[in-house]
């Protein structure tokens, strides 16, 4: 009997502690005492007062905890959003219709279990997943402000209305959503946008994206009256139903963005770009945005003034026709083989340098007045329609004629280093720059060019060069001709004179300002004895390189005691020592009147009276020429320092 009283006494105790449901979250269990579900906080409820509950609406009262939520079996309606949940455990709670969890610390969410649910709130949360595949009744799903990268709900064909703004989305198929109504996807990675199966949408919200496609023909555009698709600047291209309409009743939506109806008319707002280097550039300068598709949007480009796309590696220029409205073009330091330039008619500046051009038509670009297109290989070039050109640089290319004669307003000419044999710049009166050099000109008539101030005609064939009426002139390189006689007697300004490397017996200095004359070099000139100065002993003369055998005098009749005739070549002294270290001296039958020092570049560097001993230790070592001047004329020997 004792044993039965014992098994009876177990039998109910669990039966009694069965019917009690566990809630640990004090704030849980008094929100089920303030519901009059229970009655004292001791962590536990009596099941059966929770589980035939139908509507449960918990929610802000800071519960981190809903353990117990298992043995509201018959619940259809849970509103527990607004606390501190970061699990919730639904799995038993297969009466769901309504879930409202939203605003808690949720990471992941398990609804495969509760098939009736018709409204799933569980947005600002942080999730990362999302499976509702199981719900196929849902009507409404707010998971709007998650973590979200992907949100399938291709098996929810009844959905109405769908917020998941606010996830980082890269995707969203909702073309067997048939039912939408509402679909708010803004504030996402979408690329893409497709609507057109969604025929009862009447609010969409779809901005701050990265859409670069949306398309919206569902034929019912017109109950589709709360838009949005602001922040999309990517997005060229909206496809819509009417155009008109669209434009009157949607206007969210980006400068940039233009409803359209057909995929060519959208196609004509795109520019091919098919060079990844050019395109890139474009990118860079906020013309276009990634990725690279081998498109640009034409309307940011067509208003587009100044392109400076130089030294990008692009060796395809193709879209540089839609940009109708430029006037500077900077593309040198490229691999370009082609240019073409034609639709750009407001072309003011053109710096196309440094390419492989072999042509170049800008017979359209006749408002041109700057055009850089050296170092290419261009064999020919017609600029006779480009009479504004002020600016014109065609150096080192093929170009064996060019023809500037329509191109009277120019003002810096440089056609260095082609193959030019005859220039005619007679009707470039305006010119100030002349560079010429480097070519096979055998002559040049600059006599019509008086505002020149600078000219480089060197590396030629010259036999004469008359610049007597270039007066302004204050640069003048003419070396490695074939020059025989230069006067520059006429050209006060003259700061720079090269001439060396011609055939010279004569050169005439005497322009009043010589002290002006930096730079000077007329060295391998071996006949040139005279040369006519201002003043010969001018400290200026110092600086200026001359050969041995010149000599500066200031009038024809120091030149004729000059007589080349008494250089003596068969010298008739000794140096010694030679080489020398810090002094020499000279041995000679002859008296000695002076004795000069120069470089090999012809500069005189000392002069010395007759003496015993003459001292270098102020010359640096290196070969020089020594000339020593006696009654009998003038011998030129070499000497070596140490």
């Amino acid at each position: 009997m004792k044993h039965i009283t014992i098994i009876i006494f177990l039998f109910v105790s669990l039966n009694l502690f069965a019917q009690n449901t566990y809630v640990p979250d004090d704030n849980f269990e008094q929100a089920l005492i303030d519901l009059g579900y229970d009655d004292i906080l001791d962590d536990y409820v009596l099941t059966a007062n929770i589980n035939g509950i139908i509507s449960l609406y918990i929610s802000n009262i800071n519960i981190q905890d809903l353990t117990g939520i298992e043995d509201f079996t018959a619940l259809t309606d849970l509103r527990c959003n607004s606390n501190q949940l970061t699990n919730l455990d639904i799995s038993a709670n297969t009466s769901l219709i309504v879930l409202d969890c939203s605003s808690n610390q949720l990471t992941s969410l398990d609804v495969s279990s509760n098939n009736s649910l018709t409204q799933l709130s569980c947005s600002s949360n942080q999730l990362t997943n999302l499976n509702v595949s199981s719900n196929n009744s849902l009507i409404g799903l707010d998971c709007f402000s998650n973590q979200l990268t992907s949100l399938d709900v291709s098996l929810n064909t009844s959905l109405t209305h769908l917020y998941c703004f606010s996830n980082q989305l890269t995707s969203l198929d909702v073309s067997l959503n048939t039912s939408l109504t509402h679909l708010w996807c803004d504030s996402n990675h979408l690329t893409s946008l497709d609507l057109s199966a969604n025929t009862f949408l009447k609010s969409l919200w779809c901005g701050t994206n990265q859409l670069t496609s949306l398309d919206i023909r569902n034929s019912n555009n017109t109950i589709l009256i709360d838009f949005y698709a602001e922040n999309t600047p990517n997005l060229t291209c909206i496809y819509v139903d009417d155009i008109t309409w669209s434009e009157t009743n949607w206007t969210n939506i980006d400068p940039a963005s233009t409803f359209i109806e057909t995929e060519s008319e959208c196609d004509a707002l795109y520019t091919y770009v098919p060079d990844n280097n050019f395109e890139q550039a474009l990118i860079d300068l906020g013309y276009d945005s990634e990725p690279l598709d081998d498109y640009v949007p034409t309307a940011n480009i067509n208003s587009v003034l100044t392109l400076d796309i130089s030294n990008k590696d692009i060796s395809d220029l193709t879209g540089i026709e839609d940009f109708t409205s430029l006037t500077y073009l900077s593309c040198y330091s490229n691999q370009l083989t082609s240019l073409d330039v034609l639709t750009n008619t407001s072309l003011t500046n053109l710096k196309c340098g440094s390419n492989q051009l072999t042509s170049l038509d800008i017979s359209s670009n006749t408002a041109l007045t700057i055009l850089y297109c050296g170092s290419n290989q261009l064999i020919g070039l017609d600029v006779s329609k480009n009479t504004a050109l002020t600016e014109f640089w065609c150096y080192s290319n093929q170009l064996t004629s060019l023809d500037i004669s329509e191109n009277t307003a120019l003002i810096e000419f440089n056609c260095y280093s082609n193959q030019l044999t005859n220039l005619n710049v007679s009707e470039n009166t305006a010119l100030t720059y002349l560079n010429n050099s480097t070519n096979q000109l055998t002559s040049l008539d600059v006599s019509e060019n008086i505002a020149l101030t600078e000219l480089f005609c060197g590396s030629n064939q010259l036999t004469n060069l008359d610049i007597s009426a270039n007066t302004y002139l204050t640069k003048l390189t003419c070396f490695t001709n074939h020059l025989t006689n230069l006067d520059v007697s006429e050209n006060t300004a003259l700061t720079d004179l090269w001439c060396y490397s011609n055939q010279l017996t004569s050169l005439d200095i005497r322009n009043g300002s010589n002290t002006n004359i930096t730079k000077f070099n007329a060295t391998d000139n071996s006949n040139l004895t005279c040369i006519f100065v201002d003043d010969k002993n001018a400290n200026c003369l110092s600086n200026w390189y001359i050969d041995p055998e010149s000599t500066f005098v200031e009038t024809e009749d120091e030149c004729n005691a000059l007589d080349v005739n008494n250089i003596i070549n068969d010298n008739d002294f000794t140096i010694f020592p030679n080489p020398s270290k810090e002094k020499f001296s000279i041995q000679t039958n002859s008296k000695v009147e002076n004795i000069k020092i120069y470089d090999v570049f012809g500069k005189l560097l000392k002069v010395y009276n007759k003496q015993e001993t003459y001292s270098v230790s102020d010359l640096a070592t290196g070969v020089y020429l020594i000339q020593i001047k006696n009654k009998t004329g003038v011998q030129i020997s070499k000497l070596i320092i140490e």
